[in-house]
């Protein structure tokens, strides 16, 4: 090796400090001025990949798509723990209003143009791309949503809206790759999907209860935290080793262990006592997450291919972060006449529609995991994909400067989400005491 010929490992080594580096800092950005963070990591990605080529993709496809897998673990775990049975009565169907109405008309918006335009007739990918990109991303939208001083249970509403949409989004996508990886007749589509669900059920409640009385008993102690999370990785590859769905399995074990006076009733009496979950055990979580999504957002970027693209592309790909805010914002303004929402906070709430994680990591799994044909359809978009997540990103970024003034806050999550004294949903409070949105 020599000064200005450094190996490929001091090279990886370089990239993943400035990643850490640059999310620290972006993520500050992001606190002050409400500006997303995706923006810049994957724009960092850009740079170290397409445009000066100091990664190559096919150094970090594989490694993208494990990130990626354990990055929608700790999403759908994390929606789990904020997911607040309770409130269900309160926001629960005006929240699953939105969020159908959002991601099934951005779905078919979205659909159309692919198939018109991105993908001409190639029907795998256009639905693909369709529902990859059609929910709104709680990791983008919720820090933003948190600071902008929503009263009454809008928060609630938001945060339930932005959690089913992400379970919507990636639900919809992995059982669709299934079906095409499965490549049979009924007799094996179905068990394909149906079976999974049942065993993930199944192991995201034994892993709950787990979570339970190993954090009732040990959470004080040194690497509990850690603990837990390997515990989440264990349920993940157990539901996924029997054909279930381990993602679903995620989700599952975050909403006991989030609503843990809720489902104590099926554990023994001597373990029903009730437990605040300490906070430096979320912490530990937050900070893999913080990596973990860091890491994937600037692979996105050096996977992002630079290719030409034509008159009616561009034209699209400017239109399409407008045209879906215009959509959602119909959707919300349909809701305020029937006394869903109030209808001076229409604007700003349809305002709140950013991409980024999770449908980056949705497309770029596909890809990793469809056979050849579909996953060069997939490839083919990849860049229009990127243009809508960042042009959404820009879109909100504005609506919210233009909205209101910044209002920095302390001490939020790794993926958007502030970070205090966490205890029992089922506790007292609207929020179950986690200082998180409750949803």
């Amino acid at each position: 090796m020599t000064l200005f010929l450094p190996s490929t490992t001091t090279v990886a080594i370089l990239l993943l400090g400035a990643t850490v580096l640059l999310a620290f800092g972006s993520h500050a950005l992001e606190q002050r001025f409400r500006v997303p963070d995706v923006l810049w990591l994957i724009l960092f990605g850009l740079l170290a990949g397409p445009v000066f080529h100091i990664v190559s993709p096919a150094q970090i496809t594989e490694l993208g798509a494990i990130l990626g897998t354990a990055a929608l673990i700790i999403i759908l775990y994390d929606a789990g723990i904020d997911f607040n049975i309770r409130e269900l009565r309160t926001v629960g169907p005006s929240g699953a209003l939105f969020a159908f109405g959002s991601f099934g008309l951005a779905a078919l918006l979205l659909f159309a143009v692919a198939y018109g335009i991105f993908a001409p007739g190639d029907w795998t990918t256009s639905i693909l791309f369709a529902l990859a990109l059609a929910g709104v991303s709680g990791a983008v939208t919720l820090p933003i949503a948190q600071r902008l001083g929503f009263p009454g249970t809008i928060p609630s509403l938001l945060g339930l809206e932005f959690a089913i949409e992400d379970t919507l989004a990636i639900l919809s996508v992995t059982i669709l790759v299934a079906i095409l990886v499965t490549g049979g007749g009924w007799g094996e589509i179905v068990p394909a999907v149906v079976l999974p669900l049942p065993l993930a059920i199944a192991f995201g409640l034994l892993g709950g209860f787990a979570a339970i009385q190993f954090l009732s008993r040990w959470q004080n102690r040194t690497f509990a935290g850690l603990a837990t999370m390997g515990l989440l990785f264990v349920v993940y590859a157990g539901a996924e080793s029997l054909d279930g769905s381990g993602i679903m399995a995620a989700l599952v074990m975050g909403i006991v262990l989030g609503n843990d006076a809720f489902f104590r009733r099926w554990l023994p009496r001597s373990s029903r006592e009730i437990f605040a979950l300490d906070p430096t055990v979320r912490q530990v979580h937050n900070d893999i997450a913080f990596v973990l999504r860091a890491v994937f957002l600037v692979f996105l970027g050096i996977l992002v291919p630079f290719q030409p693209l034509g008159v009616v592309a561009i034209a699209a790909v400017i239109a399409l972060p407008i045209a879906l805010l215009l959509l959602r914002r119909y959707l919300f303004l349909q809701g305020a006449q029937r006394g869903r929402i109030p209808a001076e906070f229409v604007d700003r709430v349809a305002g709140l529609y950013g991409r980024g994680l999770t449908n980056a990591v949705l497309l770029i799994l596909a890809i990793d995991l469809l056979p050849a044909g579909p996953s060069a359809g997939l490839h083919a978009v990849l860049l229009p994909a990127f243009l809508i997540i960042i042009g959404t990103d820009i879109a909100m970024t504005v609506l919210v400067f233009l909205g209101s003034p910044p209002d920095p806050v302390a001490g939020r999550s790794a993926i958007g989400r502030p970070v205090a004294q966490y205890s029992s949903n089922d506790l007292g409070g609207d929020a179950g005491g986690d200082g998180f949105p409750p949803t």
